[in-house]
């Protein structure tokens, strides 16, 4: 068989509520997620073992790690499949930052999983890789269906939304990568106030998107810029950018996203923003809408 891949979209949280720790430290939360159509690739070939390589301008801090996401999604869905003889050369090719609050190793565990029950031919459905992503990471079930969804629980209750548009957007990040941990454990000093009920909207254009995005919030804003002061520059310049609707940072940061009415608003402010802050990276996306 010649060799297969599959994309692994950076993932939004275009709303972030996070609840207090339940007493196994796990949080709960209730989140608006979108995917781009920037991110990572997965690409594997039939071999008689597990092994990953390493490829892109992003590879460089996951050099060394024996805990990649991607390796641990295939032994996962191996187990999962009873086949333990099954193996496969896989290759990530790095685009997305690391630590950025964009799912990126949470999105390459799920293109593995996407792409291994093909390569393997093992048949299961999207709910079923799903539920193997959960014992990868808290944030790979909602990748592995890569599509607009409301995440609850801990992140391993997925209600896809069936009628959400495309959104236009600019991705910012500062160049700071900021610890999950960290941000949580300044959360928790914190007041965390009560999550609201989680009714999963639905917005067919973009002023009714907008008005409900704008109604929510990211309660990890606050802690996350209290350990990486520049999130919060990074908040001002996009909010500065002219047809910028909406300003807010994705998951636990750094990175932080604006929200445009059209592709040519966000091209240009992105163009700008390149302009002026040559050593952040700066993406204009599109929101991939409900099928």
């Amino acid at each position: 068989m010649s060799e297969l891949t599959e994309f692994a979209p950076a993932k939004v949280n275009l709303t972030l509520a996070v609840g207090a720790a339940r007493a196994d430290g796990y949080h709960p939360l209730e989140s608006i997620v979108a995917f781009t159509d920037w991110g990572d690739e997965v690409a594997a070939t039939p071999a008689g073992e597990l092994t990953l390589k390493l490829e892109g301008a992003g590879a460089a801090p996951l050099r060394g790690d024996p805990q990649n996401l991607v390796l641990k999604a295939a032994f996962a869905l191996r187990a999962a499949a009873e086949r333990p003889e099954l193996g496969a050369a896989l290759t990530l090719t790095k685009t997305l930052p690391v630590a950025a609050g964009l799912g990126g190793g949470s999105a390459d565990a799920a293109a593995a999983l996407r792409l291994l029950n093909r390569l393997w031919d093992i048949g299961f459905s999207t709910r079923q890789l799903a539920e193997i992503g959960t014992v990868v990471g808290a944030d790979v079930p909602a990748c592995v269906h890569a599509r607009p969804l409301l995440m609850t629980g801990i992140g391993d209750k997925i209600t896809p939304l069936v009628a959400w548009p495309a959104l236009h957007a600019v991705i910012l990040n500062p160049g700071v990568p900021v610890s999950t941990a960290e941000v949580f454990k300044a959360f928790d000093d914190g007041a965390p106030a009560p999550l609201p009920d989680a009714k999963p909207p639905v917005a067919g254009e973009f002023e009714t998107a907008l008005a409900r995005l704008s109604a929510g919030r990211n309660d990890l804003e606050a802690p996350a810029r209290s350990i990486a002061p520049a999130i919060l520059a990074a908040m001002d310049a996009l909010a500065a950018a002219p047809g910028a609707r909406l300003t807010r940072m994705s998951g636990s940061g750094a990175s932080c996203f604006a929200l445009f009415e059209d592709a040519g608003a966000a091209g240009a402010a992105a163009a700008g923003l390149a302009a002026r802050h040559p050593s952040w990276s700066v993406r204009a996306v599109l929101l991939q809408g409900a099928a």
